[in-house]
């Protein structure tokens, strides 16, 4: 069991913050908790490998759509994209693997 309260938000890069929960290092797999600061972009990056967000608060956006909170948004293999997010911010609960490019 983690206690999520008990892991500090850690700053990724600026106006993102994120807590690791876990990772198989044997499939590069990680599960994270990401915090976007209120109206900020983040960059366009390609996901070498599928990840999978569900929006705990807040709003963000891509090329594909905005989501809200209780979207969950899958991104496949190879698949490139830039996040906005909303006018709060959001918190979003990740799953991916491999290294973003």
């Amino acid at each position: 069991m983690i206690n999520t309260k008990k892991i500090r938000w850690s700053f990724e890069r600026k106006n993102v913050l994120s807590k690791h929960l876990a990772r198989d290092n044997s499939r590069n797999l990680q599960l994270d908790m990401v915090k976007l600061k209120p109206n900020i972009k983040y960059l366009e990056h390609k996901h070498p490998d599928i990840e999978w967000v569900y929006v705990l608060r807040g709003s963000m956006g891509d090329e594909n759509g905005v989501y809200r909170e209780g979207h969950f948004i899958i991104n496949k293999k190879g698949s490139k994209h830039s996040v906005t997010s909303g006018p709060k911010g959001c918190v979003l609960l990740v799953v991916w693997c491999g290294e973003l490019e």
